[in-house]
């Protein structure tokens, strides 16, 4: 089996910063938490269906996932929808400042 370069760490990576266990996950996907394990272990590559699923949860692109993408995503989870609000009118603001320099 072919091993995708940096998916495992991207994954913990994805599960850490949102101070979820791999059961959360794995309850969420539905599998189970011995395949999440094995993905962050790199001992196994999720098939498509899961690598989609674990994408749409994490709310990140496949391509992310599979190292396509060097942008690191920004989680807003867990704030207010006010904050959420503020933090895209700041990232609007900061991106029309840039184009127009």
């Amino acid at each position: 089996m072919t091993m995708i370069n940096g998916l495992d760490t991207r994954l913990k990576k994805l599960r850490h910063d949102r101070h979820l266990t791999q059961l959360q996950v794995a309850q969420a996907i539905p599998i189970s938490s011995a395949l999440i394990s094995a993905y962050e272990l790199g001992s196994r590559v999720p098939p498509l269906d899961n690598l989609v699923k674990l994408a749409s949860f994490y709310n990140v692109t496949t391509d992310f996932l599979l190292g396509c993408e060097t942008k690191t995503p920004v989680s807003l989870d867990g704030l207010a929808p006010n904050d959420k609000n503020a933090v895209l009118t700041i990232i609007k603001s900061l991106k029309t400042k840039t184009t127009k320099d």
